[in-house]
């Protein structure tokens, strides 16, 4: 036996230690929640009172606590969805917390690998600890690395007290403490509350230190999208235009803080908002002022002039105007615009391919948001928020088309076709006319050709598609999102549409084509694959989570709760599921990964197929695959794997039992899959279930009260009452002055304009001097503007034919 793989053999894993832990208090509590399990199971096997469901649970958590693997296997294959179901409620600890307290890692490892469990779901009836909090108290060092190789977040506390993985870890835990301070954990944690944040911090929970080392050399600042520290106030406060503004009061309305204006006035200044990110390169990319200068005229026509007719006249108009711009008139925007001419890189027409377009408005969206939440414009106006829901999913999707619509065009040369494998393009197929195909390449033997490997690539190699070139287009989207100030909450929804497209379009190129269906060409794709996910590592960001997600009917009021917002993510806690509110909250490298998981899985079957020699260890493999049906596994064994020569052959036996697996139970699968699928319909055949829909538009949400606050308000505490400042809907003096200069030309142009302000003055002076003069209650008529849109006087007909009238008795002129 090998003595580095002997557990025993490890100071820490002691019969010492063994002992201590059984006389540990928390261990106890696991210890008895077990024992409760066990007896309620025994106490039910002779009654007939528990469901087999509830019974089928007790069973697993004991093949979970004792490490019975067959047991555990059993279970989940007669019945998938039990580990969905709420085991945590019945004993308070989630399966994976009891396969790391009794140390069956092997339990633990199948939980994370092969169904997904949540590495960072606490307990419930103990102290609320972490999977990896209950490896670092039990200094399980095989488990703590098992759990960070899973994205297992060292720094979340469960509770308010901030206790978290590595505020357990001490010194008395040599292997654990060396672990931890050798791969640089403790840095985030010891400067988390200071002033100043060290760049070699992990404070943006990145995967590798490759990005540490990139961002100090080009003296970049932490990417993080978490809440930023103290420094902001710092930096805020030495500028003195922003320390002498006022605080914006959202309850009384000041001189300076609304837009008087009238209904002659809008087109022009809707023609000023618009044009401001094209006239204006002072305030070119400052998202904030479209916003607020729209807000400010709400304002004034909803609280100063109370007329609804006006406000609603105003806000219509601009979400139309915005829709015209962004190209997003029927709501979403339109794949076939972008993808009707592959041939042609340029732009689609208008604003559909301009991402930098799109980003700009997203951004302004969410301000909007943020400032009709503070204003309570949603409670006299509830479909605005539904309005505001449906337009952030137009720019969601027409952002991630826009994307996608570039990454058409480099899927097949930069993840397809890309070899610098020397195997692959060696491969001889057994289908295939192999008379005169010589292995021309060879794989590099020379002292000169692996030197040749060392030096960088030259200029011609690097202007060859490549992974690369693909993510380049990818970190052209991060830069926009970051030049915007997109809300961390919709930039993770764009990322989630636009890996959602990547997968689709890949795993559709690949198991279209018989060509991409070999182990080689699927060692190839999936090695080009990983450059995707080293450019998640490097950006894998986290984003704020509030105690409660969701919950954007609270922003209206009571009676208007029961209302039901469409388009919106549900608030399930189903971390899995990729159209849960509960997803956007993982990280990037989560959100991404999981979206790949598809493609990856239908690469990892090409490359084990062939090597598939009975029944048991087929059923063992599909077992491996969450995100694969029966049908497509079945139509790449059956019809597109492409043999190499002298390569084995998947028996035919197993071929059909893919095929009686298919037909019994192919929905089933489907179903548990959670995918979108198009059926592909020929003159012959019809496919269904076998390739995803890459125009599918997910649902989306906005940032509730709590998000709204802590990324633009004074923070939970009220502390940061200058980033409140910042983000107010206060406008530059530019700004006042232009919109100033547009309504007086309008005031002088036109003279019919009406003041709402000299009508409302003229009333109250009239009804003062009719109750003085008669003694009765003058009632007021007051013209609010209301009346402009009550009456409309259709065009008459001027060279229309009447349609009911004879050709020769009517005069069309």
């Amino acid at each position: 036996m090998d003595a580095w793989a002997d557990s025993n053999t490890s100071p820490f894993s002691a019969p010492a230690t063994s002992i201590l832990k059984h006389a540990d208090p928390l261990f106890a509590r696991v210890q008895d929640a077990k024992k409760s399990v066990q007896s309620d199971l025994e106490l039910a096997s002779g009654a007939e009172a528990d469901s087999s469901s509830i019974q089928s649970q007790r069973e697993l958590i004991l093949a979970v606590c004792e490490n019975d693997m067959v047991t555990f296997e059993s279970i989940v294959h007669s019945d998938p969805q039990i580990l969905r179901s709420s085991l945590t409620e019945m004993t308070g600890y989630p399966l994976l917390v009891f396969a790391i307290v009794f140390d069956h890692i092997s339990i633990a490892e199948t939980l994370l690998s092969r169904y997904q469990a949540d590495p960072d779901a606490y307990d419930t009836e103990g102290p609320k600890y972490t999977p990896l909090m209950w490896a670092v108290h039990f200094e399980n060092l095989p488990m703590v690395k098992l759990l960070l190789d899973y994205q297992a977040d060292p720094y979340l506390a469960p509770k308010d007290d901030g206790k978290n993985a590595v505020s357990l870890v001490t010194i008395e835990m040599p292997a654990i403490y060396e672990f931890f301070k050798g791969h640089n954990l403790f840095s985030a944690s010891a400067t988390k509350d200071g002033i100043y944040n060290s760049p070699m911090s992990a404070n943006n929970h990145e995967v590798d230190n490759l990005a540490d080392q990139i961002r100090i050399s080009s003296n970049i600042s932490n990417d993080s999208v978490e809440e930023e520290s103290m420094d902001e106030e710092a930096e805020l406060a030495y500028d003195t235009e922003l320390v002498q503004t006022p605080t914006y009061d959202y309850d009384k309305i000041l001189p300076e803080q609304c837009i008087k204006f009238s209904d002659s006035d809008i087109p022009s200044l809707l023609d000023y908002i618009f044009n401001l990110r094209i006239n204006s390169t002072v305030h070119q990319h400052e998202t904030k002022i479209p916003a607020a200068i729209l807000f400010q005229l709400m304002r004034y026509s909803h609280d100063k002039v109370d007329s609804a007719d006006l406000t609603d006249f105003l806000f219509d108009f601009f979400v139309a105007r915005l829709r015209s711009v962004t190209n997003t008139k029927s709501g979403v925007f339109n794949m076939a615009i972008t993808t009707s001419d592959s041939s042609n890189e340029k732009n689609a027409a208008g604003g559909a391919g301009d991402i930098v377009l799109i980003s700009y408005w997203l951004s302004v969206l969410q301000f909007l948001h943020f400032y009709f939440t503070k204003g309570r414009i949603y409670h006299a106006f509830p479909r605005y928020l539904q309005e505001l829901i449906n337009l952030t999913q137009s720019l969601v999707a027409t952002l991630s088309f826009s994307i996608n619509s570039r990454l058409n065009l480099l899927v097949d040369d930069c993840l397809i076709n890309y070899t610098n494998l020397v195997d692959v393009s060696n491969a001889l197929y057994a289908k295939d006319w192999n008379l005169f195909k010589n292995k021309n390449k060879k794989h590099p033997s020379s002292y000169d050709d692996i030197l040749d490997m060392l030096y960088p690539p030259k200029e011609a190699e690097l202007m060859k598609p490549s992974p690369v070139k693909y993510i380049q287009v990818l970190g052209a989207l991060d830069y926009v999102l970051k030049l915007h100030a997109v809300d961390p909450l919709l930039r993770f929804q764009t990322y989630s549409q636009v890996f959602y497209y990547i997968n689709a379009t890949l795993f559709n190129r690949v198991i279209a084509n018989s060509k991409n269906c070999s182990r080689v060409k699927a060692i190839q794709i999936r090695l080009n694959i990983s450059a995707l996910e080293d450019w998640l590592r490097s950006h894998n960001y986290h984003i704020y989570r509030p105690d409660r997600i969701g919950g954007l009917e609270l922003l209206l009021n009571e009676e208007q709760r029961t209302l039901p917002l469409t388009n919106v993510l549900t608030d399930k806690e189903n971390t899995k599921d990729i159209q849960s509110l509960s997803f956007l909250y993982k990280s990037l490298y989560y959100i991404g990964k999981t979206h790949l998981l598809p493609t990856i899985e239908l690469l990892q079957w090409l490359q084990v197929m062939s090597g598939i020699k009975d029944e048991e260890s087929l059923v063992n493999t599909i077992n491996e695959f969450s995100h694969l049906n029966y049908y497509q596994i079945f139509k790449v064994a059956n019809k597109l794997y492409r043999y190499e020569v002298d390569e084995p052959k998947l028996a035919k036996p197993l071929v059909q039992y893919l095929k009686s697996l298919m037909n019994e139970q192919g929905e089933n699968s489907v179903s548990q899959t959670g995918l979108h699928y198009m059926t592909q319909s020929t003159f012959l055949s019809k496919e269904v279930y076998i390739y995803l829909n890459p125009n599918y538009v997910f649902a989306v949400t906005l940032p509730n009260l709590n998000e709204l606050i802590v990324n633009y308000g004074a923070g939970l505490g009220g502390v940061k009452l200058l980033r409140a400042k910042k983000y107010q809907p206060s406008l530059p003096v530019s700004v006042l002055d232009d919109v100033d200069e547009i309504l007086t030309q309008n005031k002088d142009s036109v003279n019919d304009t009406y003041d709402y302000e000299d009508v409302n003055e003229n009333a109250e002076n009239a009804s003062q001097d009719y109750a003085s003069e008669t003694g009765e209650k003058y009632e007021e008529k007051t013209f609010k503007g209301a009346e402009l849109f009550k009456q409309m006087e259709p065009p008459s007909t001027l060279a229309h034919k009447e349609w009911g009238a004879e050709d020769i008795d009517s005069n069309p002129w």
